[in-house]
């Protein structure tokens, strides 16, 4: 954030559509936290949401930073139900890992640091869940915020409750914590911490301890001050993650280490470690990826699948049918492509319509109930 004082965000990206001007009349005195069931950037999310009916007032970064999509004077469709939209703050938190869902440190205590700015803006008092933070799922049938209401919980209210009382001088400032060097470390390579100027601008003092241990976890030598070499396993699951782009930027991210990791990823990616070049694509990886959006739709997702469209998308279809022994599904998940819809896979309008066919009444109701209206 610029000021957490004035919660003026690190960037602001408003929406032009799906948010409702003015709260309707009704006061802030809530807020209500979202994961991203995805790694969404503040761009990633205002592009999502503007093709979707849905929006939130913040998102935060897997590296900590902050954007506002929404003004907080206005209405941010977040929570699936009006009512509680009209009184709340949305933010969203974007996941750095999957199978569970985690956020990541700078995410966890950058989002902490919001609820607590929000909590003292807003005269809502020390931040407190089920008083005045919530989770999506408090208002709607969805497992949202995930970890942040499960595992990272505890912590997450901690530092949020740490953050209030900093700010309002109610608790004198506790000193430092020694700094996790494993976990800054993990954070680094996880893309977290950029690189060069800007990794040592934000570890400040931990920096040479940090990259110390970030060479020693890359070499897979614990013992070692410098790296033997990389650790392209490691590498690999990082670009799995989308901690290493696409294409040329890849490349140029990994450079001559570029051709071993895309092996070592192609052989993850194709559920044979041992073979140099994979057997044959996985087709559930595959699948669920699609799933999620990573690889878009119709022509472009013809375009990227290539010879494995076909098969991807049968099975694509098997799962979102929740019937995935069958090649036709004995009827189709109106929840699931409720979320499918959700999600943006099925465009909006007439091209909605044509996609569902004689399941769209059925979606779109499901589409709505889910999201409040």
């Amino acid at each position: 954030m610029k000021n957490w004082n004035t919660l003026e965000a690190d960037i602001d990206l408003i929406m032009n559509t799906h948010y409702t001007p003015g709260r309707n009349g009704r006061r802030i005195d809530k807020v209500i936290i979202h994961h991203n069931a995805g790694n969404l950037t503040i761009r990633g999310c205002h592009d999502v949401w503007q093709t979707r009916p849905a929006s939130a007032h913040y998102q935060v970064q897997t590296d900590g930073r902050i954007g506002q999509l929404v003004w907080d004077r206005d209405t941010a469709w977040h929570a699936g139900n009006f009512a509680a939209n009209t009184t709340s703050i949305g933010i969203e938190h974007a996941d750095a890992s999957s199978n569970p869902w985690a956020v990541s440190e700078a995410c966890l205590d950058n989002g902490a640091h919001l609820v607590a700015a929000v909590c003292k803006f807003y005269g809502l008092g020390r931040p407190q869940w089920g008083k005045n933070v919530f989770g999506h799922k408090d208002f709607s049938p969805t497992a949202c915020p995930a970890s942040l209401a499960g595992s990272q919980h505890t912590a997450y209210m901690a530092r949020a409750q740490s953050w209030y009382d900093q700010m309002t001088g109610s608790a004198p400032a506790p000193a430092p914590a020694t700094p996790n060097i494993d976990a800054l470390a993990d954070a680094v390579i996880r893309g977290e911490y950029g690189n060069g100027d800007e990794r040592k601008r934000r570890l400040g003092a931990n920096y040479a301890a940090v990259q110390q241990r970030v060479n020693e976890k890359l070499s897979g030598n614990a013992s070692a001050l410098k790296p033997a070499g990389p650790n392209i396993d490691a590498l690999a699951d990082a670009v799995i993650r989308g901690d290493y782009g696409n294409g040329e930027e890849r490349k140029r991210h990994l450079g001559a280490n570029y051709v071993a990791v895309q092996q070592r990823v192609n052989e993850k990616l194709s559920g044979n470690a041992s073979a140099l070049k994979p057997a044959g694509p996985n087709i559930d990886a595959l699948a669920d990826a699609v799933i999620r959006g990573e690889y878009g739709n119709g022509e472009e997702r013809k375009r990227r699948l290539g010879a494995n469209y076909v098969a991807v998308q049968q099975r694509v279809n098997e799962k979102l049918s929740g019937n995935a022994s069958a090649l036709k599904p004995a009827g189709p998940n109106i929840d699931a492509l409720a979320d499918a819809v959700i999600r943006g896979e099925y465009g909006n309008g007439e091209e909605r319509k044509r996609r569902l066919g004689a399941n769209y009444v059925a979606v779109q109701a499901r589409v709505n109930a889910k999201l409040g209206y």
